[in-house]
């Protein structure tokens, strides 16, 4: 899976607000894209009306965020930025796989991760179980439910009828 990342996302990450950012800026965003090892995993499967979905950039993105970010501040939140667009272009290249699978007359509805909302953060310990995303994808989950790889998500969403 190829991921194109997005500059404007990058930035909204970033917390840059209207601003124009400057060009040694973009420069050294740009610089770091075609730097970080984005190499997405994925995985999902449907049960009745609901697709369990994981995605993750992996243990080489860490370590190459852990790199930058020592030797500067400023990539340290690039990076950072990069990592996020990168696990949500993964994530909803899920979606784009699973709906083609739809039925007519189905719909897949937004996904949802634990920790949001009420949804607790537990269940992600129940989605990387159902998916065996620790043998196939590398992730593992801490006793205080962080996901390692850190830029990693689990998620769901229901399937609606009309």
């Amino acid at each position: 899976m190829t991921l194109q990342l997005d500059l404007a996302e990058i930035l909204r990450y970033m917390r840059m607000g209207r601003g124009t950012p400057s060009p040694e800026l973009l420069a050294r965003i740009n610089e770091l894209l075609r730097e970080a090892p984005l190499r997405p995993k994925t995985a999902w499967r449907r049960e009745g009306d609901r697709v369990w979905m994981c995605g993750t950039l992996g243990t080489a993105f860490d370590a190459w965020h852990r790199r930058v970010s020592v030797l500067s501040a400023a990539d340290a939140l690039i990076a950072q930025a990069i990592g996020t667009d990168g696990i949500e272009k993964t994530m909803d290249a899920i979606e784009a796989e699973v709906r083609p699978t739809l039925a007519p007359g189905e719909r897949l509805l937004m996904r949802r991760s634990p920790g949001y909302g009420t949804i607790p953060l537990e269940l992600s310990r129940d989605i990387l179980a159902k998916l065996d995303a620790t043998k196939k994808l590398g992730i593992t989950l801490t006793d205080s439910f962080l996901l390692v790889p850190s830029k990693s998500v689990t998620a769901f969403a229901d399937i609606e009828r009309s």
